[in-house]
């Protein structure tokens, strides 16, 4: 079974970053001004302006959480199956 492609583009700014207990990763969090989805059918996420959207970031270190408190876009999917999923995301920059 193959699933539908899955990308989620906002701006907004870095509220927050908790590197991941076992040192991979961790979360961020992103106060959302504006959902810039290409796509509106394949954003599974589907974030509105003014929400905070959590998502887990594998490359969590010092240069992207020296942006906490900055203006950043992100680039995320959503990863899932039948038991629920997460948020992820798969680009992170300042703008």
């Amino acid at each position: 079974m193959k699933s539908a492609p899955s990308q989620t583009v906002v701006a907004g700014v870095l509220r927050r970053c908790e590197p991941a207990p076992d040192g991979f990763g961790g979360d961020v969090e992103i106060e959302v001004e504006v959902n810039e989805s290409p796509d509106p059918a394949g954003d599974f996420i589907r974030p509105q302006p003014g929400t905070v959207l959590t998502a887990f970031f594998g490359e969590l270190g010092p240069p992207v959480q020296r942006l906490t408190g900055s203006p950043v876009r992100a680039t995320l999917t959503w990863l899932g199956g039948p038991g629920g999923g997460r948020a992820v995301v798969q680009r992170l920059v300042k703008r």
